[in-house]
């Protein structure tokens, strides 16, 4: 009688184990997110002031226009590199410089991001502020919180999100401006910007 209790009890404690390993979390991931994709990005490194086209862009239509006494090109950064590029070369905006301006559609992609590398001369503006279009005509600051940043005379990154203004995605005239807030009258200084990138998610 005692083995056959025994048995039983034993049985018992097996069938335990096994329902409890069934009940433990299975390794691995267990949500499953979608990537940010590289939408557009300017390296800078083939450039030259007729060719304002990005290094890589998802859409046609993506280009840069300048608004400063003149551009060229010297050493650039190697912040915010993407793909086989780089630090290569950066783009100069010589003063007088009033801004710069990248087109770049967002159609079929939301949860903007943008990012790029800056520098300033020893003369050169010391600080600037973005600004977006979503209609483009008028240029705003809405998602970007404070839309002001320094510029130290060796590169430092910028990255901005833009996730906060559900107009900004899928959006075929969004643009982003870059506006000099000082040193930006004389007739030397310059101000550097390099490794320009957006980042979004396939909708």
């Amino acid at each position: 009688m005692k083995k056959i209790f025994l048995f039983i009890a034993l049985i018992s404690i097996v069938a335990a184990s096994c329902v409890k390993d069934r009940l433990q979390p299975v390794a691995g991931p267990v949500v499953i997110s979608h990537a940010d994709t590289l939408l557009y990005y300017w390296d800078f490194n083939t450039q030259d002031s007729s060719n304002r086209t990005p290094t890589y862009g998802v859409h046609t239509g993506a280009i840069y226009k300048y608004y400063c006494a003149y551009i060229d090109f010297t050493g650039g950064s190697n912040l915010n590199l993407h793909g086989a590029s780089d630090s290569g070369q950066c783009l100069r905006l010589r003063n007088p410089y009033d801004s710069v301006i990248f087109y770049m559609p967002t159609t079929g992609y939301d949860s903007i991001s943008i990012a790029f590398a800056v520098e300033a001369s020893g003369s050169g503006p010391s600080s600037s502020a973005i600004y977006y279009t979503t209609d483009g005509v008028k240029y705003i600051s809405t998602a970007l919180g404070n839309n002001s940043f320094p510029i130290g005379t060796t590169f430092s990154a910028v990255t901005y999100s833009l996730q906060s203004d559900p107009n900004v995605k899928n959006n075929p005239k969004f643009a982003i401006k870059i506006v000099p807030l000082n040193n930006n009258s004389g007739t030397s200084g310059n101000d550097r910007i390099d490794n320009v990138s957006m980042m979004g998610v396939k909708q």
